[in-house]
């Protein structure tokens, strides 16, 4: 293995990101990653994370990750996903079943979350998944929901999509190309957001816009399922600094969990459970379930409380 990832490398550099990228090294490093990573969180008493800037210097920070994204969709549509070697263009065929069936399981989890605070997912409810890639979970959502729609940045991962929801035979499901961030405010509404692996490849003030507009999209005792970073060691994260620097491939940001819960009780919603989770490979990412309980005006809007949880849904 280790002769034939250096004969393969035409670098230094190619090879060393060869090894490191291997599923070989990730689970060998992973349980010292994980001590560190859990430690970490108790020795940084602030995060110094911008979350807030113009609309011009949103437009500036969106159209380099959709580039980005543009270019990971026409070369490494699956790998851009889940980023293992098996999933890479030339091994996907062999591997396409063990792709898909990872879909059903992030999925499930999200219906067991549901459950277990006795709220029922099901054919009456429509979806918005953001960020469907090249339909790993937008098929399992489908079976869900009675439909889902799904916008993603990429071309090159649209089509993947749509081809695979074509040979499905699938009817439930419409995707649209993301191609500005403010054709977000022209989505329909729905009642349950889905997003995980997605938001955490953008900028601070780019997550926390787009969950912005969708949280106000779903409709009362409607559902937000979404994953993010809330911590990153070492991260800091500035507009101008960010902007300066060489666009990398697979940037990977954090928005501060005080900012997430606070715009979560911006917008009417009862936060259920917020749990630690796989999708970065390290501690620090976060999914959250809420229940928008409430619809929210322009005017202040005092936080939520289980009370009206409990009045809205009978129990």
């Amino acid at each position: 293995m280790v002769e034939a990832r250096a004969a393969a490398a035409n670098s230094a550099e190619t090879m060393l990101t060869s090894f490191t990228d291997s599923d070989e090294f990730r689970a060998h490093v992973a349980g010292k990653i994980i001590h560190d990573y859990l430690m970490a969180n108790y020795y940084n008493d602030c995060l110094d994370i911008e979350v807030d800037v113009s609309e011009r210097i949103l437009d500036q920070m969106f159209d380099r990750i959709r580039q980005e994204w543009s270019m990971l969709g026409d070369t490494e549509p699956y790998w851009s996903v889940i980023t293992s070697d098996k999933f890479r263009a030339n091994k996907i065929k062999e591997h396409m079943e063990a792709f898909l069936t990872s879909g059903r399981s992030n999925v499930k989890w999200m219906k067991n979350i549901a459950k277990r605070n006795g709220i029922d997912l099901g054919k009456q409810q429509t979806c918005f998944e953001l960020g469907c890639g090249v339909g790993r979970l937008t098929l399992p959502l489908s079976e869900v929901f009675h439909h889902v729609t799904g916008y993603d940045i990429s071309p090159g991962n649209l089509a993947e999509c749509d081809a695979l929801v074509k040979a499905q035979g699938k009817r439930n499901i419409t995707t649209k190309l993301l191609a500005r961030i403010e054709d977000l405010k022209s989505a329909p509404e729905f009642d349950v957001l889905f997003t995980v692996i997605v938001l955490q490849h953008n900028p601070p003030p780019v997550q926390k816009y787009i969950l912005d507009i969708l949280l106000t999209k779903i409709r009362p005792n409607g559902i937000a399922y979404f994953q993010l970073p809330t911590f990153i060691p070492d991260y800091k994260f500035t507009a101008r600094t960010y902007l300066r620097t060489k666009p990398q491939s697979m940037e990977m940001h954090a928005v501060p969990m005080r900012d997430v819960l606070e715009l979560l009780r911006e917008h009417g919603f009862q936060v259920l459970e917020v749990l630690q989770d796989p999708f970065t490979g390290m501690p620090g990412s976060h999914s959250f379930f809420a229940v928008k309980t409430a619809e929210v005006t322009m005017e202040a809007t005092p936080p939520p409380d289980r009370g009206i949880w409990r009045r809205l849904s009978g129990r």
